[in-house]
C-alpha cells in the first residue's frame, strides 16, 4: 500500500513540476498534496486502529471522500484527476480488504472529482 501512496503522491507532485516548466497556472501546491496523503494515512490508521463494522468502515470512507472532495474543490478540481481518483479508490479498497472489511457498495470516483470528469 505504501507503493500506491507513493504513486499517488509522485503523480500529483510531477504535475506541479510539469506546470512550473510550462508556466501554466496551477491551483494546488505541494502542501495540498501533503494534505491529501495525510488524509489517506489517517484513514488507514483509523481503519486499522480498532475492529471495524461495515457501518463504521463506511463512515470512515464517507469522511475521507468528503475531505478529499473538499480539498480537490479548493484546488480548482486539479489535484485529483481521473487517474488519481482510481488510485485513491484502489487504496481505500485495499485498506478495507486488509482490515477484513466487506464493503458492498461501490466507491464512486465521481465523489472525488469536483470538475466533472
Amino acid at each position: 500500500m505504501k507503493s500506491l501512496l507513493k504513486s499517488i503522491q509522485y503523480d500529483m507532485l510531477d504535475f506541479i513540476e510539469i506546470n512550473n516548466e510550462s508556466e501554466q497556472a496551477l491551483t494546488y501546491s505541494s502542501e495540498d498534496v501533503r494534505s491529501c496523503i495525510t488524509s489517506l494515512l489517517a484513514f488507514m490508521a483509523a481503519i486499522e486502529s480498532e475492529p471495524q463494522t461495515d457501518v463504521s468502515a463506511k463512515d470512515h470512507v464517507d469522511i475521507l471522500l468528503s475531505a478529499l472532495s473538499d480539498l480537490n474543490e479548493r484546488c480548482g478540481g486539479q489535484l485529483i484527476d481521473e487517474s488519481q481518483s482510481e488510485d485513491i479508490i484502489e487504496f481505500i479498497e485495499k485498506t478495507l480488504i486488509s482490515a477484513n472489511i466487506t464493503f458492498t457498495s461501490d466507491i464512486a470516483k465521481d465523489s472525488l472529482l469536483s470538475n466533472g470528469e
